[in-house]
């Protein structure tokens, strides 16, 4: 071999270990670059599960507050800044604002529940096959109500033989395992606002929403927000003077009043705790029964904006 092969070779020889050299820099700078990226959506991920955390303390902090027997709604306490990024708001209402589904699946409440449904956008026959469906899960025989309702028969063809369940609803969360369930969804993708199993099964005209109310008694909606409006400043004094609000008089007056309160007895407090970017919404259900208050329910709700991990 002469000596220019000699020079050709060492050159070459350099250039694989300079590129070797190269391609190890450039595979370890990949590797850093990879194990910061991943060290900081971690620590990102453990501060977010630390703000959620906080949220949900401050959250519960506001529930603490309000399940005292003398916090009356509007207090101020319900509402605290514990720091310059950390608060809870808090809302006392009752669970009688909502509509007691259970109360609404007899014989003479039922065109209540149809009429809910129709506010919602169903036709008349929806409304009453799916009312009718809810009254064949809940009642103790197994012969249907209407052509479009279904019972065991039906289930059966689906391949759940062990529904309906034929007693009362004990979670609204039955409502998913029901024949049309798809089309309450469907309708009002939030009918959960609407609707509880708790309370005494009335309606409490001074802490129901305009929505609720407009659409479980046939007033118009603006009548209801008009009735929500004379309320913010002073509760209803009687369930004639918010008959009158609503426009409704006569004989669906006086179908509606035995299903109308002025003061709902179960506490509901819903309190919505924030910590920087982390918001928690905890929703609580008090009994208190003439003793220490205790807690019938206790659910997480969503938060609009909140960081979700």
């Amino acid at each position: 071999m002469t000596t220019s092969d000699l020079h050709h070779l060492g050159r070459r020889t350099q250039g694989s270990v300079l590129l070797a050299i190269l391609c190890f820099v450039a595979v370890l700078s990949f590797l850093v670059i990879t194990a910061v990226s991943i060290a900081k959506q971690h620590g990102d991920m453990q501060l977010a599960r630390q703000g959620v955390m906080r949220a949900r303390q401050l959250a519960e902090m506001g529930v603490a507050v309000a399940a005292h027997p003398m916090i009356k709604p509007g207090d101020p306490l319900l509402r605290r800044n514990v720091s310059s990024f950390e608060r809870f708001e808090t809302i006392i209402s009752t669970e009688e604002s909502r509509l007691n589904l259970n109360a609404l699946l007899t014989e003479e409440r039922l065109p209540v529940l149809e009429r809910v449904f129709i506010s919602w956008g169903m036709s008349a026959a929806d409304a009453q096959g799916i009312a009718t469906t809810l009254m064949d899960w809940t009642d103790a025989d197994d012969l249907k109500r209407r052509p479009d309702s279904a019972e065991k028969m039906e289930y059966a063809r689906l391949g759940f033989p062990d529904r309906p369940l034929n007693r009362k609803l004990s979670t609204l969360d039955e409502l998913d395992l029901m024949a049309r369930a798809d089309e309450i969804q469907k309708a009002k993708p939030d009918w959960r606002s609407f609707f509880t199993l708790r309370g005494n099964g009335q309606l409490d005209v001074n802490t129901a929403s305009a929505e609720v109310l407009a659409a479980a008694t046939g007033a118009s909606l603006e009548n209801a927000k008009q009735l929500v409006q004379k309320r913010f400043n002073q509760p209803l004094q009687s369930l004639e003077e918010a008959l009158a609000l609503l426009g409704l008089a006569g004989q669906q007056a006086t179908e509606l009043m035995p299903m109308l309160t002025l003061h709902g007895p179960t506490r509901r407090v819903e309190s919505i705790g924030t910590a920087g970017d982390a918001r928690c919404g905890i929703a609580v259900v008090i009994h208190s029964d003439g003793g220490p208050p205790r807690i019938a329910e206790w659910r997480e709700f969503p938060v609009e904006g909140a960081r979700r991990l």
